[in-house]
Formats: C-alpha cells, structure tokens, sequence
C-alpha cells in the first residue's frame, strides 16, 4: 500500500464514514465532496467520522492501543502470534512489521480527515455557522492526539536530547496529489510544539455541565489532559500542573469498574473511543478489547509486573482493583477485566481519566518539590481503592525517593492495561525490562533499536526525504 494512494484516496472514506457518525447505522449514500458540506446536519457527521477514522483503521481506539501495552511491562504476550503485538511485545518491530506498518497506515488516514474536514469547514462556514469554532478545535484536537502517539512511537524521548531527535513528518494540510509526497520528518520537539498549538484554543469545546459535552468528544478536559502529557514528556512541570489543576467538574467514582463500563455518564472518564455494532474496530486482533479478554494474548505477569510478589503493597487482597479488576481466564492465564466483551468486543476504550490526573499531578507536584500536594494526590487514587485500615503502607512517611517510587508504582497499579505504562517508561527515558529476574528476562535500553519504530517502508517507498 502506498502512502500517496492511501492519502489520495481518504476523502471519499471520511465523508462516508463521517456521514454515519459514531453510531449512526443509516449513513447517507452517494454524498458528493461538495454536497456533503452543505447542511449542518451533514457536516455534524463529517465531524464525527474523524473520530471514527481514529478508533478504526488500526489506529489509537483499536489494535495500535494494543501493541502500546504490549510494550510494557506489566502484562504478558503469550499468543506467539505476529498478528497480536508479539512484535511489539519482544520490542522487535521493524519497518515491514504488521504492527507498524498498519500503525502508520490508521495514523495518517486519521491525520489526512482532520486536515480534510478542517479544510472544508473553512470553505463552508457559513453553513457551519455558530459550530464553527468548537468543530474547528474539535478536530484539531484529533490532529494533535493523533500526532501525540506517533511521537510516542516512532521518536526518542524528549529528555534525551531536549527534542532535537527526528520523530515523523507533519502534513498540516489535506493532501490531494502526490506533489507532497516527500516531506521530511520534523523532530519531536516540532511535532510538540505543534500539537501545543492545536490545543492553544479551546474555549468552545464543552465543561462536564454542559448540555453537548460527551465523553466520546473533545472536551476542556481532554485537552487539558493531552497538553499535561506533552508538558511531562517535556519535563516542563509547572505548565503540566497548570493544565491538570484547570481539570475541574470530575472526581473519582467509588467503583473501580465503573470508568470501564462503556457508561457516558461516569464523573472520572474524561476520553474514550465508543464502539457499537457498526464499528467494533476490525473484529478479533484488531479491537483493543480483544487482547485482554480471552487469556491467549495479553495477560498479567504474575512473576514480575506489579500484580507480582515483587511488588507485595500493589496485589493486596483487600485493594478494590485486585478483587474487582482481575480475572482467571478458562486458559489458566490471570487477565485484566477492565475490558469484559468476549463475543463483539465492543468495549470502551479510556483514554483519559480523572485517576490518570490525580497521578499526573501527584509526579508533577513532586518534581516541583510539592510532597504534601503530591502525598494527597496520590492519596485520593490508592483510598478510592483500599481503605487506610488496610494499607501497610503509610503515605504519610513517604518523603524523597520513597514517594517517587510510590507514585510511579501506584500509576502501574491503577493504569495497568491502558496503554500508558510503556508511554511513562520511555519518557522517562528508562529501560524497558521484561520478565524481570526470571530465566525468560530480556531488556530494551534507549540507544537499541528496538526502543524507537522506524519509519515504515509503506512510507520510505514513497517519500524521499525521509532520513533513515
């Protein structure tokens, strides 16, 4: 598949995707490029479907969710099947791996419908009338995310090198010849400043209270939650706990299964990809749900992730999240049921949480010298979960050192099979390390070249000024 064709091709499938919105099962058919653009109702759905481009196609919601977690270290890949991230898992994935190859494909099909759709709300803004500013930052904040992933995957952390190092090219516009085909990759220090840019504005985008909000949309609070990342990532830690102090009008459910019930109305889900009947995101080995619920992909590592006897205060029987949130599954194998659909896999796929802001603000708040807004933060999460009766661990001793490491242990403890745990080990420019203290043990260190993906040949082929 070239990546010329791939992009020349898109607008005819964001339009019909865009038609059907989220979960529209009577799209309009035969919509020409203009015609589209021509009633609100239309463009309302045009808006919808770059969502859809970016929880299908492989992409964020589906299979590259997947071979992100794989990389960490807290869960087990025990297909043995190149098709289910193992490529991702043994940090092997080279520039004809499935893994990145179909990456790369659902990344930039997401990329060219934002620049699609934002191109074509400017020529229709009349029609759009009073909408245009929320669409407009609406699918920017799809560009941004979607750029977000990719620095994550295919550049070297920031901390390495201030930022200096070459991530992947930004097409900013919606492409339609080939005369842009070749166009260097920018660094990721760019590419930040960039998805910085595309979330500058985002005064129309709605608060919890209002009556559009909807947690399968951009909102404030999404992204509030992207800039706080890129901010970490960054190591600009004031700017990171500006953005997650201005997270208002959320809290922490009581139930630690409630922000994955697929249920709109939870107070802590803040982002995530919905899935129904009509887009499953591509069926077995391609949902992201899939990996987690049949115990022959993905499942916990008992002998060294955090649900391990290496890790004693993360695995207590009384923790809400050890008895509620873990599973054996009819292989034997001890799974994540964060993710419960085993016949359609049509499960909610989080994105963001207010658990994660906590914990962002909690790592922020101690690298700004803040312990006791930092112990506090850390507080809310492990309470929500086990009661202090029941806790060995006093946060309240926690100083140095200690508190980091208690932060950084309760992030995998509460996040664990969200696609962040290999997102926190290579921004912190750490090792990857799986298996740990076991004969099986391997290791990826920041200067193998399995920590940061290539460039794919699907795109190498077609775009000349790609440095390799």
């Amino acid at each position: 598949m070239k990546q010329n064709n791939i992009l020349l091709t898109l607008t005819a499938a964001v339009l019909s995707a865009g038609c059907s919105g989220f979960l529209d099962k009577t799209p309009f058919l035969q919509l020409t490029d203009t015609s589209i653009f021509s009633s609100p109702e239309r463009i309302e759905g045009v808006v919808k479907g770059v969502y859809t481009q970016m929880k299908e196609n492989t992409f964020i919601g589906s299979k590259t969710y997947a071979c992100i977690e794989n990389m960490g270290d807290d869960m087990n890949n025990v297909s043995g099947n190149g098709y289910e991230c193992t490529f991702s898992y043994n940090m092997e994935v080279g520039k004809e791996t499935r893994d990145n190859y179909e990456t790369w494909t659902g990344a930039y099909l997401a990329i060219q419908s934002a620049n699609t759709v934002l191109e074509n709300l400017e020529t229709a803004r009349e029609v759009v009338g009073d909408s245009y500013p929320k669409y407009v930052q609406e699918v920017k904040f799809c560009r941004a995310l979607s750029y977000y992933y990719l620095t994550q995957l295919y550049g070297k952390p920031y901390m390495l090198d201030g930022g200096t190092s070459l991530a992947v090219p930004l097409r900013l516009k919606a492409e339609k010849s080939s005369a842009n085909n070749d166009l260097r990759q920018s660094t990721v220090a760019e590419v930040y400043a960039q998805v910085l840019e595309d979330t500058r504005e985002y005064a129309a985008l709605p608060q919890p209270a209002d009556a559009d909000y909807s947690i399968n949309r951009a909102s404030q609070a999404a992204v509030h939650m992207l800039r706080m990342r890129v901010y970490m990532a960054m190591e600009q830690w004031q700017q990171a706990i500006e953005e997650g102090e201005a997270i208002q009008g959320y809290e922490l459910a009581p139930d630690v299964t409630a922000p994955f019930q697929s249920n709109p109305s939870c107070t802590e889900s803040i982002f995530s990809f919905p899935f129904d009947g009509t887009n499953n995101g591509g069926g077995p080995q391609y949902a992201a749900c899939y990996f987690y619920t049949t115990g022959n992909s993905l499942v916990l590592d008992r002998e060294s992730g955090i649900h391990s006897p290496l890790y004693p205060l993360y695995n207590l029987p009384a923790d809400a999240r050890t008895g509620s949130l873990i599973a054996t599954a009819s292989s034997g194998q001890d799974v994540l049921t964060k993710f419960t659909d085993k016949t359609t896999y049509l499960d909610w796929v989080p994105v963001f949480r207010y658990a994660e802001t906590l914990l962002n603000l909690s790592e922020c708040y101690w690298q700004t010298g803040q312990e006791d807004k930092a112990i506090g933060a850390l507080e809310q999460v492990r309470r929500r979960s086990l009661a202090a009766a029941d806790d060995p661990l006093d946060l309240s001793t926690l100083s140095g050192d200690s508190l980091r490491e208690a932060i950084c242990l309760e992030r995998r403890a509460e996040l664990v099979g969200e696609a962040i745990r290999a997102l926190d080990i290579k921004r912190r420019c750490e090792t990857f390390v799986k298996k740990k203290g076991t004969p099986a043990e391997f290791s990826c260190p920041p200067a193998s070249s399995g920590y940061t993906w290539p460039i794919p040949t699907i795109e190498t082929a077609n775009n000349k000024a790609i440095e390799e």
